[in-house]
C-alpha cells in the first residue's frame, strides 16, 4: 500500500513537472511600431515650427501592454504603457544604452511570453537600438534591450550585444518565468 502511495506521488509530481514544462514554455510575438501600424500623438513633422524634432507614438502590444515609442533630440527609446500606468524608461536606456545617441533602430518588437491554449501573456520584449560610440562618433553600435514588463513597473534587465546578443537577451528574458 505504501509503495502504491509514494509511487502515485511521484507520476502526479511528474505530471505536473511536464504540464508546467508544456504550457509555460517561453515563445515570441511581434509587434511593430511602423508608423503606419500606430497612433500618432505627437510629431514635430505635422507641427509648423517645431523647437527640436520629436515624436511620440502609440503602438500596439499583447497581454493588456501597449508601446510608447519617443524621440527628442536624435534618441528614440520605448516606455511601456499598461492599463493608465506608464513606465518612463527614458532614463534607464540612455544609462544602459552605453553609447551616445540611442535611437530605436528598426519597427520590430519581440515579445518574450507563454501561450496557453490561444492566449499570449508576454512578459518581456526585445527590441534592437544604435548607438553611436562614446569615443569615436564615427562608429555605432547595435544593442539588443530587454525589458521586463511588471505591469505598471516595467524594467530594463539587460543589454546586449554581439554576435550571441538574440540568443542572450531571449535567455535573460525567459530567465523571468524560471
Amino acid at each position: 500500500m505504501r509503495h502504491g502511495f509514494v509511487g502515485m506521488k511521484v507520476c502526479l509530481l511528474l505530471l505536473l513537472l511536464v504540464s508546467q514544462l508544456l504550457g509555460e514554455k517561453p515563445t515570441s510575438f511581434y509587434s511593430t511600431t511602423e508608423l503606419k501600424s500606430v497612433a500618432v500623438i505627437r510629431d514635430s513633422e505635422l507641427e509648423e515650427d517645431p523647437d527640436i524634432d520629436h515624436f511620440e507614438h502609440l503602438c500596439p502590444g499583447y497581454g493588456g501592454y501597449e508601446l510608447l515609442h519617443r524621440s527628442g533630440d536624435a534618441r528614440s527609446w520605448l516606455d511601456v504603457r499598461y492599463g493608465e500606468t506608464t513606465s518612463d524608461l527614458y532614463r534607464e536606456t540612455m544609462d544602459k544604452a552605453n553609447g551616445s545617441f540611442p535611437f530605436k533602430s528598426n519597427d520590430v518588437v519581440e515579445w518574450r511570453g507563454t501561450l496557453k491554449g490561444n492566449v499570449f501573456t508576454p512578459f518581456a520584449i526585445i527590441y534592437r537600438l544604435w548607438v553611436q560610440d562614446l569615443e569615436n562618433h564615427e562608429k555605432s553600435h547595435s544593442r539588443l534591450v530587454v525589458v521586463a514588463l511588471k505591469k505598471g513597473k516595467s524594467e530594463i534587465i539587460g543589454v546586449f550585444t554581439g554576435e550571441k546578443a538574440s540568443d542572450e537577451a531571449r535567455k535573460k528574458a525567459d530567465s523571468l518565468i524560471e
